[in-house]
């Protein structure tokens, strides 16, 4: 049995690539959101406190730093929605 990780909202259990993913994603979004809030003189989000220090203050810089052909290589071989491809065109069909 593959081990879960609670996360606030989602029920009882999720997998670890997915709260990875959707930590990922909000950290980088409170990220973007400290760089717009200093760009046009607006008050930022608050302050990070405990474990927000590692994600904003490490986590955050690292990802940013990895040129984006690694980062979608990694993307690609980790599990989740991502990995979906689009679907071929469908063409409509006319009277029968």
């Amino acid at each position: 049995m593959r081990r879960r990780t609670c996360w606030p909202g989602w029920g009882p259990e999720v997998s670890f690539a997915r709260w990875l993913r959707a930590t990922s994603e909000h950290y980088l979004m409170v990220a973007a959101q400290q760089k717009m809030a200093a760009k046009y003189q607006v008050e930022p989000p608050p302050r990070p406190r405990g474990a927000e220090v590692f994600w904003l203050r490490v986590y955050v810089p690292a990802y940013q730093a990895v040129p984006w052909p690694v980062r979608s290589a990694l993307m690609r071989r980790m599990p989740g929605s991502h990995r979906m491809t689009w679907t071929k065109t469908q063409h409509p069909r006319g009277p029968n």
